[in-house]
Order: structure tokens, then sequence, then C-alpha cells
């Protein structure tokens, strides 16, 4: 039984990556509520998820998004608008089921790039950045298909270029479905 304990690990840790586990697949839609970094700052997010069910442990996941992310600002006539390009691993940890509602946390850390290198009065640097993120949100329903969440995030160059203004919003309000 000694030497069958290791194997037993190893398969098991191996099932989901055989295709035993069902990815899901989804999307969510954003809205910059609130922006900081600059004041003046509107826009939206488009991410698009993949969740292998792989990498799974306890309550921890990771999946990973890819997204376009389009904002502008409405009170100067130069360098108003800015489309980001991102990916990102995702860690997300599920709370215990409330009812119907699955409460979780999230975070990521991913890349991203900047169609323009200016935004209103502000030097983003380089075309290259770092998307930080993190909220909080629920799957809704029995199927836990429908996702609603608040987030904040902050696009910088990581001082990678001598200007490093960034973009910063720390209320992004989203909504999402996934498929199985």
């Amino acid at each position: 039984m000694g030497r069958l304990k290791p194997v037993i690990a190893a398969i098991l840790l191996l099932l989901p990556g055989l295709g035993l586990a069902v990815p899901y697949y989804g999307g969510k839609i954003s809205y910059a509520a609130v922006a900081k970094e600059p004041p003046y700052l509107h826009g939206y997010q488009l991410m698009l998820d993949y969740d292998p069910q792989r990498f799974q442990w306890r309550q921890f996941n990771v999946y990973f998004d890819g997204g376009f992310s389009h904002f502008w600002i409405n009170n100067t006539p130069y360098y108003t608008t800015v489309n980001i390009y991102s990916i990102a691993p995702v860690v997300r940890y599920t709370f215990k089921k409330r009812g119907p509602v699955y409460p979780f946390l999230e975070f990521s850390i991913g890349l991203s790039y900047l169609n323009h290198t200016h935004l209103d009065d502000r030097n983003l640097g380089i075309h290259f950045a770092f998307q930080d993120r993190m909220g909080i949100g629920a799957f809704m329903g029995t199927a836990q298909q429908i996702s609603l969440g608040i987030h904040a995030v902050h696009y910088s160059n990581a001082h990678l270029s001598s200007h490093n203004s960034g973009i910063t919003v720390p209320l992004v309000v989203d909504i999402g479905y996934r498929f199985s």
C-alpha cells in the first residue's frame, strides 16, 4: 500500500488534464464607474474567460482571461482615447455557497498593450503595460452561469520607461456569463 499512494496521488493530479474535467468558457462586460487617474476617465471592458478546470486546489482556482478595454476622456481636445488589449491568469477564491449565491474574491496580474502612449496630459511611457486587477463578486443561480462583481484595475509599465503615469480605475462594475 505504501507504493500505491504516490501512484494514486499522481493519477488524481493528472485526471483533470486527461480531459475528464469540462472547461468553462465565458465573457464579461464591465463599466468604469469611478476613475482616479485620470479623474475624468470613462470606459468599458470586454473580457473572454477560459477556465480549464485543471488548476484547482480546495476553494482556489486559476483561470485565464483576455480582453479589450476602451477608455476615453471627454473634457480635453487631444489624446482622448486609449484601447488596451490584455491577457492574464486570474486566481479566484470561491467561498461556500450561500443559498443560490457563490461569492468569490479574485486577483490577477497580466500583460497588456496600449494603442497610445498618451492619454489626456498623461504620458503613459510605452505601449507595453501590466494590468493589475482585484475584486469581489458572486456566481448566481443553481448552474452558476451568471456572475456579478466589482473590481479595481490599474495599468502601469512598472517603470520600464522613464514615464509611467498609469491608469487607475478603483471601481469597475461587471456582469458575466459562462458556458459549460
